[in-house]
């Protein structure tokens, strides 16, 4: 299968969400960090609403705690999506991957690589890009727009039979 495409900030985005997702630990965390994100919002608003002391030096570490994880949560991929685009000229070209039962082939004008199934870690599914893992801290965004249904149904399947869910999880935690 064949698919060409040229990456925006958002295919980034939702890699960077794909890659949160990766493994049972990282979806954990990711559902962590909204259950703190909420409890301390809540906290701060009941203490500034009901509180005994309403000075502003006593709530200060509780906002900026929220605000961090406000940051952190729904700021953060949309950042980190903007910076990889422009400290990297390589992340904007047009792209051609090449997937087979062999492995992924990526071209673009200015680079070209191969990697066999072996050297991938892992996957993972956003609302609009599959993410492939050559590493536990990198991704290789592939965007569903430029992929028919059918080619998205058949990529799927082939990494389904590539990285059975409980391997995927065991490789990715593993290294």
């Amino acid at each position: 299968m064949e698919i060409s495409y040229q990456l925006t900030a958002d295919d980034y985005r939702q890699g960077f969400k794909a890659f949160r997702r990766r493994t049972t630990f990282a979806r954990l965390s990711n559902i962590f960090g909204y259950v703190c994100f909420f409890v301390v919002l809540a906290a701060a608003l009941l203490l500034s609403i009901l509180g005994p002391d309403h000075t502003t030096a006593n709530l200060f570490p509780l906002w900026v705690l929220a605000a961090f994880w406000a940051w952190y949560l729904w700021y953060c991929p949309y950042h980190v999506a903007k910076k990889l685009l422009k400290g990297s000229p390589a992340a904007a070209v047009p792209h051609t991957l090449e997937i087979s039962d062999s492995g992924v082939h990526s071209r673009s004008p200015i680079s070209e690589s191969r990697f066999s199934w072996d050297l991938i870690v892992g996957w993972a599914e956003a609302e609009r890009v599959f993410a492939l893992f050559p590493s536990p801290i990198s991704f290789i965004p592939i965007a569903k727009r430029a992929m028919s249904e059918q080619q998205q149904n058949e990529l799927r399947s082939l990494l389904a039979s590539k990285f059975p869910k409980e391997s995927r999880d065991a490789r990715m935690a593993r290294i």
